[in-house]
């Protein structure tokens, strides 16, 4: 596969989704402009907990960061069923699933209308979008036809809006409109159209090629890592592994030795002034890897505000992971085995087939 034949790639690409990805600084625009309905009237939370799964948690992982710093309100994604005690009246629930139909984040909406808790629910629909409108919960609808890890600005931007609305800062206006010029500056050099020799998503799948790759970030650029690890599983079908510094420095480092080290590719996601302590630490990582592993690598982060350089991180990721999977003749979009599982939880019948277990 030769990643600047664009014919090529719409062979694999069966589904256009290159063509999602290069919408996506639109999509982050319009997802602006999206309103709670009913609108908001909850008081500043004691504490809130954005309840989500898969993709659909993606857009509370980059709230949770950017808000670590300014919020003055505790951000808790929640990934799981139910929800945790300290869940009270006194709290609020974003509830996030873009289907609308993923299993544990009905689970914790029916926790918290138990607990006479606030919900806000962003969805395009399916059981959640029942549930809210069947209790009168304020909610955004989204658009639908999406695979939810490609529905990121859907997702992210309507919940950025809500926790605004209730006093609970996460970004100022500034912040957002930056990190949306950011993304529409950026998105042309990633797209399939733009050669390699100019294109850094290119560029990183390449130097990944059949290696598993091991993406590492700092405090802010960690939450991406972890974004670049699910986009490449699920659109590149490759395994990947995500952390950040410092914490890997004390236990993960030790996997960078021997032979096995030679079947890894490093990508270390750096961000312009970084702490001190952050950037020796990574100048660190960079001597100790580089001769031990197959590849290393760096991606750096654009723009000045944290919201921005998430989102730049993000963008570069998605493109990245749709090349490695056009290198592995796999169309990203679908997922068969994840809908195998939801197939055999909810005790679907396969075509032709015996009942699920």
């Amino acid at each position: 596969m030769t990643l600047d034949d664009v014919q090529a790639l719409a062979r694999v690409d069966a589904h256009d989704t290159r063509r999602v990805l290069a919408d996506f600084p639109a999509q982050c625009r319009q997802a602006r402009a999206l309103r709670v309905t009913p609108a908001m009237t909850t008081a500043r939370p004691r504490l809130v907990v954005m309840a989500g799964m898969g993709g659909s948690a993606a857009g509370a992982d980059l709230l949770a960061t950017c808000g670590a710093v300014t919020a003055e309100v505790p951000l808790l994604v929640h990934r799981g069923y139910g929800l945790p005690a300290a869940v009270t009246g006194d709290a609020l629930v974003v509830a996030s699933s873009y289907s609308g139909d993923t299993a544990e984040v009905i689970s914790a909406v029916e926790a918290a209308l138990a607990r006479r808790v606030a919900v806000v629910a962003i969805t395009s629909g399916g059981a959640l979008g029942a549930l809210a409108a069947r209790h009168g919960l304020p909610r955004v609808t989204l658009p639908a036809g999406l695979m939810p890890r490609m529905a990121l600005g859907w997702l992210v931007f309507p919940a950025l809006h809500a926790l605004t609305a209730c006093g609970v800062s996460i970004a100022t206006e500034e912040d957002v409109e930056e990190a949306l010029h950011v993304v529409a500056a950026q998105a042309g050099e990633l797209a399939p159209e733009t050669a390699t020799e100019k294109n850094e998503a290119k560029r990183l799948a390449l130097a990944i090629g059949p290696r598993l790759p091991a993406i590492y970030g700092g405090p802010l650029t960690g939450t991406a890592a972890y974004r670049w690890k699910t986009d490449l599983e699920e659109n590149a079908k490759l395994l990947a592994v995500a952390g950040a510094l410092p914490e890997m420095n004390h236990n993960e480092i030790e996997v960078w030795q021997g032979a096995a080290a030679r079947a890894l590719h490093a990508v270390l996601l750096r961000e312009e002034g970084e702490a001190p302590e952050i950037a020796r630490r990574f100048a660190v990582v960079h001597e100790l890897l580089g001769p031990a592993a197959g590849g290393l690598s760096e991606a750096w982060a654009r723009g000045r505000g944290r919201f921005a350089r998430l989102l730049s991180l993000v963008q570069l990721g998605q493109w990245v992971s749709y090349y490695a999977a056009m290198l592995r003749d796999t169309d990203p979009w679908p997922v068969p085995v994840l809908t195998e599982v939801k197939r055999r939880l909810s005790g679907a019948r396969a075509p032709g087939g015996p009942p699920a277990p």
